[in-house]
């Protein structure tokens, strides 16, 4: 069985994935299971309620979930450079903070496991909450490691660096933050 195929059945039943992103190791839950999602941020020690990223196949998931996309998101969403945009137009109330962070990420074993879930995927650094992010799957701390329920050994991870987050104001604007 390949790792995209037993990433899809954790997340299907559930549990939570230690993965190579577009950018960093992640950590990954299917977004629609508020219980994943909380155990995410209590295996990283971080905020109970802390907003994730979530990771999305292509713009047509993403126009399920955000409402009215101005044009420059598109652009900002399919430019080479991995790029996380904040939406505050959401059509679900899923997301209880009412905003959603999402990148469509650039690596195919990422869009063939968001793919075959059919539902967008959480991504999180893998390390405990105010570290530093892992740069190789070598770094990861071992108290992260147990408590996932698969973990994707692979030194192919695109670019070892989180990506660039730019928060949309509006139609018209927005704000780089990182």
């Amino acid at each position: 069985m390949s790792d995209v195929v037993k990433c899809i059945n954790v997340l299907k039943n559930g549990g939570i994935i230690l993965y190579p992103t577009d950018t960093i190791y992640g950590l990954g839950c299917d977004a629609h299971n508020l219980n994943a999602v909380r155990k995410i941020n209590t295996i990283k020690k971080s905020e109970p309620n802390k907003s994730l990223i979530f990771l999305m196949s292509d713009l047509d998931m993403l126009s399920r979930y955000v409402e009215n996309i101005p044009d420059f998101a598109f652009e900002f969403l399919m430019q080479k450079s991995p790029t996380t945009l904040i939406f505050k137009n959401l059509k679900s109330t899923l997301f209880s903070n009412n905003s959603i962070a999402v990148r469509i990420p650039k690596n195919k074993f990422c869009i063939d496991i968001i793919s075959g879930l059919n539902n967008p995927i959480t991504s999180t650094s893998a390390n405990l909450s105010g570290l530093p992010f892992p740069r190789t799957m070598h770094d990861i701390d071992n108290n992260i490691i147990d408590q996932v329920d698969y973990f994707v050994k692979t030194n192919d991870v695109s670019r070892s660096k989180p990506s660039s987050i730019i928060e949309i104001k509006d139609n018209k604007s927005f704000i780089k933050i990182r």
